[in-house]
């Protein structure tokens, strides 16, 4: 199982033809596909840092895909308008996730 954001992601980046790019895709993503598109703030803010700091305490060390390192959980290398993607290995983690980190931008549930 994933995300809609996973399967959304995956079909743009597929959509460029390039084979390598979606090998690449794979390798960051597939064992972590539960995907969610998160308020970080700027990287350099207080929010980006104690959401990763909250990631390694709840999860352990972040994976890094490209050098074959495993984790639970990987955080996207692009931050636009504030908003990061993470990904996660299971649903539970990411939902842990999000009720400890709900977006502040979020409009409220009617």
């Amino acid at each position: 199982m994933a995300t809609d954001l996973y399967h959304r992601a995956l079909k743009h980046t597929e959509t460029t033809g390039n084979p390598e790019f979606v090998k690449l895709f794979h390798r960051f993503w597939d064992d972590r596909p539960w995907m969610v598109d998160a308020f970080t703030g700027s990287i350099i803010e207080r929010r980006d840092i104690e959401i990763r700091q909250w990631c390694l305490d709840h999860f352990g060390e972040e994976a890094w895909p490209l050098h074959d390192r495993p984790g639970r959980w990987v955080r996207g290398s692009v931050t636009i308008h504030g908003y990061t993607w993470f990904g996660f290995a299971s649903e539970d983690d990411m939902n842990a996730f999000l009720a400890a980190w709900p977006d502040p931008k979020a409009e409220p549930k009617k």
